[in-house]
């Protein structure tokens, strides 16, 4: 065990004896939810938790949480992941934490999922491709979509045409592709990550206002799981 991971494990033996609750972080539908929950055991490189059921949605979709670590020696805020292999109302198992690389920590801009009932369509151009697809998420900065592998690659350029639910028409944003990853269980599909590369106001107030609507859905969706 290498000397950050003993500082890790220190920590949270210390937090154990003395029953203190750790801030956990997870992702529902990219909106983050904070709970308070308790490590009770760690054993074999595997932590136990005191459950908390707000977290249960979260967990069922992303099968991780994130934990915030400040360092003893350097007074920095550090996140660590943890694998959930186990979990109910009343008691989570994870792996052992480790450092987190994780974007959602460092966007500039709010990223929500979009609807699959309610669908956001984007079509996508340059010289070589044009299709259409559909969003996966999206922010003011950018738009997640599914695509065939290999049909876009990183750092080509692109123009977007957002279609939303409501109505409105984003017509030809000049785009980039800063991102292309796999999606899990799809075999001939990966997901791409576009960044807008300029933006109008008026363009960038109708993705703002989608965002805001959006929110409020997951949260009516999230506090009917939760039963608040």
């Amino acid at each position: 065990m290498d000397s950050f991971n003993k500082l890790v494990m220190e920590w949270l033996r210390e937090k154990t004896e003395k029953r203190e609750p750790l801030e956990i972080i997870s992702f529902y539908n990219e909106m983050p939810v904070r709970v308070k929950m308790n490590p009770l055991s760690i054993e074999n490189k595997v932590v136990g938790w005191k459950g908390n059921p707000k977290i249960i949605p979260a967990i069922d979709q992303t099968q991780k949480f994130y934990i915030t670590f400040l360092h003893p020696e350097y007074r920095e805020k550090r996140i660590l992941s943890a694998g959930v292999l186990y979990y109910n109302d009343d008691y989570i198992e994870t792996t052992f934490p480790s450092l987190a690389v994780e974007p959602k920590f460092n966007r500039s801009a709010v990223r929500i999922t979009v609807s699959e009932m309610k669908p956001i369509y984007v079509d996508v151009e340059d010289k070589d491709v044009s299709f259409s697809t559909r969003a996966l998420d999206i922010s003011e900065g950018g738009v997640g979509i599914i695509i065939n592998k290999g049909l876009l690659g990183l750092n080509q350029e692109v123009n977007v045409t957002l279609k939303f639910p409501s109505g409105d028409v984003i017509n030809n944003i000049p785009a980039k592709v800063v991102r292309v990853e796999e999606l899990s269980g799809r075999k001939k599909e990966e997901k791409a990550g576009l960044a807008f590369v300029s933006l109008k106001e008026r363009d960038r107030n109708i993705i703002s206002r989608y965002i805001i609507q959006r929110q409020r859905e997951i949260i009516n969706e999230f506090k009917m799981l939760t039963g608040e």
